[in-house]
């Protein structure tokens, strides 16, 4: 197989990949002062304001539309990556636009099952909520990021800290971003290390040592898995708390909000009414109605599910490793390595080399 007709694609895509940031576009500047009004009762809503853009996403749109895809085995893997390009160019472009976000993002990411809403609200009631004590700071949480790089000796990535809330993992710049602001638990501590660096940067390293950087970057619907790993190793290895399934089971029901009409206020009384407190609750419907309303919570949950179940019938992590691919990925990135045309992962997480980790796999 000829993989070289796509690497012009391929370099093309990687190029505008940097530009299309929609988690760094769709954080809200003013969103502490809207807290305050919000949580004071004097909004009946949150208005949102937002960072202006840094590139131009009309040229960019231009750019992704003019590629020439070659036909062969991976034609249809390119052009699913091109068309949600400019699917996440476009929510960029069109933030605070509520019905058009909310459309845009249901199409790239679905919405909740009905099944996946009753086992969120199974788990709410189920885990009583205790607010963690949080007094790890960001400097100290970079320091245990680089260390965690440092281990897998990856020297070009780097962690900075930022004037942002979420913790983010840009593959395409080689960069872990951390809130200059925020403090955290000491189980994030473990948890963070797991999720971000064994998980997001271990494969998107290992898809920077493959011929074509779209396995770096991420093959199209590969973040249920990206996800659902990160929970599932953080659930065996003992480091994913009571509260941390009770916060993704949350980010389920604010997705659902979103999905079904709820204004921000509705949203965060009916996650008030399952136990969070006014922070908790203000955080988690945040991260669902930011830029009119990014629908994308709940594929940890349901990626968290999927990953449990392949454990189980396949448990072919290692493979899982090759590059930031997904489960449905499996046969092809095979295929690929039978032929040759990729190589086996060079990063592979400790844990997974423990035989000991390998039972608890096993014994599900």
């Amino acid at each position: 197989m000829d993989i070289g007709v796509y690497n012009s694609i391929d370099e093309a895509l990687f190029e505008i990949t940097k530009d299309i940031k929609p988690l760094y576009y769709i954080e809200p500047v003013n969103r502490e002062e809207e807290k305050k009004k919000f949580l004071a009762g004097k909004i009946k809503n949150p208005r949102f304001r937002y960072r202006g853009l840094e590139y131009d996403p009309k040229k960019t749109e231009g750019k992704l539309k003019a590629l020439v895809i070659p036909k062969g085995r991976l034609r249809g893997i390119f052009l699913r990556k091109r068309k949600g390009l400019l699917m996440l160019n476009k929510i960029i472009e069109n933030r605070q636009d509520s019905t058009f976000v909310r459309g845009m993002t249901i199409r790239a990411h679905g919405k909740p099952s009905r099944r996946l809403v009753a086992f969120a609200e199974r788990l709410l009631k189920e885990i009583p909520n205790v607010e963690q004590e949080k007094k790890v700071t960001s400097a100290a949480m970079k320091r245990t990021f680089e260390r965690a790089l440092g281990r897998y000796r990856l020297t070009d990535w780097s962690v900075k800290l930022v004037d942002k809330r979420l913790t983010t993992v840009y593959s395409s710049v080689k960069e872990i971003t951390l809130s200059e602001k925020r403090k955290f638990s000491e189980s994030d501590r473990i948890s963070g290390v797991i999720h971000e660096v064994e998980v997001h940067v271990l494969r998107a390293a290992n898809g920077y040592e493959q011929p074509l950087k779209i396995l770096a970057t991420g093959l199209p619907g590969y973040l249920p898995t990206e996800e659902g790993l990160g929970l599932y190793f953080e659930e065996l290895i003992g480091a994913m708390s009571g509260q941390k399934l009770r916060s993704n089971a949350a980010k389920v029901i604010a997705v659902d909000s979103v999905c079904r009409g709820l204004t921000f206020r509705q949203a965060f009384a009916r996650l008030k009414s399952r136990g969070f407190g006014d922070n908790q609750a203000w955080e988690l419907t945040l991260r669902a109605y930011r830029g009119g309303g990014y629908v994308k919570d709940h594929v940890y949950l349901s990626g968290y599910l999927k990953v449990k179940d392949f454990a189980q019938k396949d448990g072919d992590f290692e493979t899982l490793y090759l590059g930031k691919i997904g489960i449905n990925d499996l046969p092809l990135m095979r295929e690929l390595l039978r032929r040759k045309v990729i190589k086996k992962a060079k990063y592979i997480p400790r844990f997974l080399k423990d035989e000991s980790f390998s039972s608890k796999i096993k014994a599900g």
